[in-house]
C-alpha cells in the first residue's frame, strides 16, 4: 500500500469541545498537502477503510488513559465503557469495514470529516481522546483509503522544553479564566502590554461581527475577542470557540478568551503556553503550579512557590503584625505539639486566645478556607452525627451530611490531590458536651488507622448528588485542635482523651497583661494573608507541605539532661504510679517525639537562645504527664510535693542543710529556705509553677485537677 500521510489528533480536535455551549460537532479536519493527496472535494462523501483490529487497538489504547472524554463521559475501570464500544465496533463490522464521511470545506483550506458517529451508533471521535494520537493514511485497492491508528503518542519537537501536562478540559478553562481575571484585577487594562510589546488589534472581515486581539511573539491567532453585542454562542460560523464567561476588560462590553490560543506556530492548547504568556505580561511576577499530580492549577507569586521550608519566625512576625499577642514560647509549644501528633487541646482562661491562636495559624498556613473548619461544639452533642452525619432513614439512597462541615472537610483532606497539604478541624468549646460521646470514633481511628463505618447497604448520595462512601479512612493530613474552658457548664476529660493529645495551658501573667494595656492595638487579621488579601490564601501557604512533612517524620532523637540526670521521666512515672496516673508506652513514645520536635530550627527560650534539653523536658512534663492528675488532698499532697522536688536542683556550693531540714521533702526544704535563688535552681519552671498552683488548690479546696477555671 502507498503511504499518503498522517493526521495527529491534537487537544483541540479530541478533547476540548466538552463545554455545554459548544456545537457538539463530531468532526476532524484535514488540511494542506494531506487534503490534496486525499483528493478531498467539498460536499461529497469520502469512503475509508479501517481494519477492525486497528480500531480495537485504538480502543484499548484510549481505555488505558481513564480520563474524561468527549461529551463528558467518564471512563472507569469496571469495563462497562470498554464493553459498550466493543459492542458498537462489532455491530459496525457486521456490515463491512468501510466508513463514509461527508466532506465540508471551511476557511483556511480546511476540509472537515463530518459524521464520525456512524449509523451503527459507533462514534470514532470518542476513541481519539488522547492528545497526539496519530492516524496514518494509505492508498489501498481501488483507490480506497485505508486508515491505521497508531498507539504511540506523538511528541512535539520542543516537548522537553515545554511542560506538556495532560489537562482536563474544564480544569484548563477554569484556570485560564481565573488567571486572566486575577491579572486584569491587579493591572487593569495595562495587563495587555509590557514594555514595547503592545497588543495588536486585528479587525476581522465585516462578515464576522467581532474584533480579535493578538499578542506579538506569543499567539498567531486571536486571543481575546471583542463583540459589539452578546454573541450567539451556538453559531460556530460567526463565533470562535471561547471560554463562556465575559471578561469585561479593554473598555468593551463583551470580551471573551479564545480556547484556541497558539504559540510558536503550533495550535496545541499546551498549558505551558498560557503560563509563558502570564509570566511575560505580568513582569514575570506570577506563574502557575499544579496542585498535586492531578489537581487544578493555581496562580501564585513566584516568590511563594510550594515546598518552602517551614519558618516559625514568619508566623510569629505575622501574628504580631496582626495585633495578636502570643508569647513566642506558647506559639512554639503549639506548633511542636501539632507536629508531634495531630490532636492538640488548648485549655485555660476564657478569653486568653486559645481559639484565636488556632484560627490565626490555620489561616496563615492554608491556601484557602477549604483547608479548615471552626466548629462550635454544642451542649446537646450526644453522638457522632454533628460531625459525621447519618444515613437518611426515610430515603435509602440519601445521606445527610452535618451542617458543621466536618465530614466534608475529612473528605476534602482525603482527596488524592490534597494529601500533601495540612487540613485543620478546630472544635471550639470542646468539652461543652461529653467528648467521649461524639468523638469516640475519632479517638479510636487516630491510633488504629482503621476506617469509620458510616452506613451499610446500598450506596448513598448527599443533597448535592455527591456519592458518600460507606466508610472513610482517617486522613493523615487532618489535624484536630480543641479549645477548652473549665467552669460549671463543662465536663472533664477522661484519661482516654488526655492520653491521646498534647494539652497546652493558656494563662496570662501580670507582665503580659501590662504589655497588652501598654501596646494594645486594633486587630489586622489581613496581615496573616498573602498580599493582605484573604482570597489569596495564607501568607505561609507555601510552607504547608513542609509543615505536613515535619509532622510525618517520626524519627526520635534521644535526649539526656546536661547535668547527667537522664532519669527524670522514670522518677515522674514512679511518683504518678502511686496515685494511679502513670503513663503508658504510647505516652512515653510521644514524649520523646515532642522533645525531638522542640528541636526544630527557630525554637528559642525566653532569652533568645535555642531550647535546652531541660526546656524541652519541662514542656513535655507539663503537656503529657501533669494533665491526668486530679484528686483529693489526701491523695495528692504528698505526690505533688514529690513532683515539685523533681523540678528543683540544689546548687553544689549551697551551705549544708541543717538536721531539721534533712527530714523534709526537697520541696519542703526549698520552701523552708524561702525559695533562695542562690541555693536553689528551678530546673523545670513551667511544670513547677503548675504543680505549685495545684498544691495550693488541693490544700485550700480539698480537691485539685490540671484543668483550672
Amino acid at each position: 500500500m502507498e503511504y499518503i500521510g498522517e493526521k495527529i489528533i491534537k487537544l483541540q480536535d479530541a478533547k476540548f469541545k466538552t463545554h455545554q455551549n459548544n456545537s457538539n460537532e463530531a468532526s476532524i479536519f484535514i488540511t494542506g498537502d494531506l487534503a490534496e493527496k486525499l483528493k478531498l472535494v467539498e460536499n461529497t462523501k469520502a469512503k475509508f477503510k479501517i481494519e477492525k483490529s486497528d480500531l480495537i487497538k485504538l480502543l484499548c489504547f484510549t481505555f488505558s488513559f481513564k480520563v474524561t472524554i468527549y461529551k463528558k463521559e467518564k471512563i472507569t475501570l469496571d469495563l462497562s465503557w470498554f464493553d459498550k464500544y466493543l459492542t458498537l465496533i462489532n455491530k459496525h463490522y457486521e456490515n463491512g469495514s468501510e466508513f463514509s464521511f461527508d466532506i465540508k470545506k471551511q476557511s483556511q483550506e480546511r476540509y472537515y470529516f463530518i459524521g464520525l458517529e456512524q449509523t451503527s451508533g459507533l462514534n470514532i471521535r470518542d476513541l481519539f481522546i488522547q492528545d497526539h494520537i496519530k492516524i496514518l493514511f494509505y492508498k489501498g485497492e481501488a483507490d480506497l483509503i485505508k486508515i491505521e491508528c497508531s498507539n504511540e503518542i506523538y511528541q512535539e519537537i520542543e516537548s522537553d522544553k515545554l511542560e506538556n501536562f495532560p489537562i482536563e478540559d474544564d480544569v484548563l478553562r477554569q484556570f485560564a479564566l481565573k488567571s486572566l481575571g486575577y491579572i486584569i484585577g491587579k493591572y487593569g487594562e495595562s495587563f495587555i502590554y509590557r514594555s514595547n510589546k503592545n497588543v495588536t488589534e486585528s479587525v476581522t472581515p465585516d462578515s464576522i461581527p467581532y474584533k480579535t486581539y493578538l499578542f506579538p511573539d506569543y499567539f498567531t491567532q486571536g486571543l481575546l475577542f471583542s463583540f459589539e453585542a452578546e454573541p450567539n454562542k451556538n453559531d460556530s460560523r460567526s463565533t470562535p470557540r471561547f471560554i463562556n464567561e465575559n471578561l469585561n476588560i479593554l473598555g468593551q462590553n463583551f470580551i471573551y478568551l479564545t480556547t484556541e490560543w497558539a504559540y510558536s506556530g503550533t495550535s496545541n492548547l499546551l498549558f505551558s503556553q498560557l503560563v509563558k504568556f502570564i509570566e511575560e505580561y505580568t513582569n514575570s511576577e506570577y506563574t502557575a503550579i499544579r496542585n498535586g499530580e492531578k489537581g487544578p492549577f493555581i496562580l501564585i507569586k513566584k516568590s511563594s512557590q510550594s515546598n518552602a521550608l517551614f519558618d516559625l519566625l514568619d508566623f510569629q512576625e505575622k501574628s504580631q503584625a496582626a495585633g495578636l499577642i502570643f508569647s513566642p514560647q506558647l506559639i512554639q509549644r503549639f506548633i511542636a505539639s501539632l507536629c508531634t501528633k495531630p490532636f492538640v487541646i488548648c485549655s485555660g482562661l476564657s478569653g486568653s486566645g486559645k481559639t484565636k491562636l488556632a484560627q490565626a495559624f490555620v489561616q496563615w498556613i492554608s491556601e484557602s478556607d477549604k483547608q479548615y473548619k471552626i466548629i462550635p461544639v454544642g451542649a446537646d452533642w450526644t453522638n457522632r452525627e454533628p460531625l459525621l452525619g447519618y444515613p437518611n432513614g426515610l430515603d435509602p439512597k440519601s445521606y445527610v451530611t452535618p451542617d458543621s462541615g466536618a465530614l466534608q472537610l475529612i473528605l476534602e483532606a482525603s482527596k488524592e490531590e490534597n494529601q500533601s497539604k495540612p487540613y485543620f478541624m478546630i472544635l471550639d468549646e470542646m468539652n461543652l458536651s461529653h467528648v467521649e460521646r461524639y468523638f469516640a470514633d475519632f479517638l479510636s481511628i487516630m491510633e488504629s488507622g482503621d476506617s469509620i463505618k458510616l452506613y451499610s447497604g446500598a450506596d448513598r448520595i448527599d443533597s448535592d448528588g455527591n456519592k458518600i462512601e460507606q466508610e472513610i479512612i482517617w486522613p493523615k493530613n487532618l489535624f484536630i485542635i480543641g479549645t477548652v474552658n473549665i467552669d460549671e457548664t463543662t465536663y472533664m476529660f477522661s484519661p482516654k482523651v488526655l492520653d491521646r493529645a498534647n494539652v497546652i495551658e493558656f494563662r496570662i501573667t501580670k507582665t503580659e497583661m501590662k504589655y497588652y494595656f501598654d501596646n494594645r492595638k486594633a486587630l489586622k487579621i489581613e496581615e496573616l494573608f498573602l498580599n493582605k488579601d484573604k482570597n489569596s490564601g495564607g501568607a505561609g501557604q507555601n510552607m504547608g507541605e513542609n509543615f505536613y512533612s515535619l509532622s510525618q517524620d517520626k524519627s526520635v532523637i534521644k535526649v539526656h539532661e546536661a547535668q547527667g540526670d537522664d532519669n527524670v521521666l522514670n522518677k515522674f512515672f514512679a511518683a504518678l504510679q502511686i496515685v494511679g496516673s502513670e503513663f503508658g508506652y504510647r505516652s512515653a513514645s510521644e514524649i520523646e517525639l515532642l522533645i525531638t520536635k522542640l528541636g526544630i530550627k527557630g525554637f528559642e527560650n525566653d532569652k533568645g537562645d535555642p531550647l535546652t534539653n531541660s526546656n524541652k523536658i519541662d514542656i513535655a512534663i507539663m503537656q503529657k504527664l501533669l494533665p491526668k492528675l486530679h484528686g483529693s488532698r489526701k491523695k495528692l499532697v504528698g505526690p505533688l510535693e514529690t513532683l515539685a522536688g523533681f523540678c528543683l536542683v540544689r546548687n553544689n556550693d549551697a551551705a549544708e542543710l541543717d538536721e531539721q531540714n534533712k527530714t523534709k521533702t526537697i520541696y519542703q526544704q526549698f520552701i523552708s529556705e524561702k525559695r533562695d535563688s542562690v541555693k536553689w535552681e528551678i530546673k523545670y519552671s513551667i511544670s513547677f509553677e503548675k504543680i505549685e498552683r495545684m498544691l495550693k488548690n488541693v490544700i485550700e479546696n480539698g480537691f485539685t485537677s490540671y484543668a483550672e477555671a
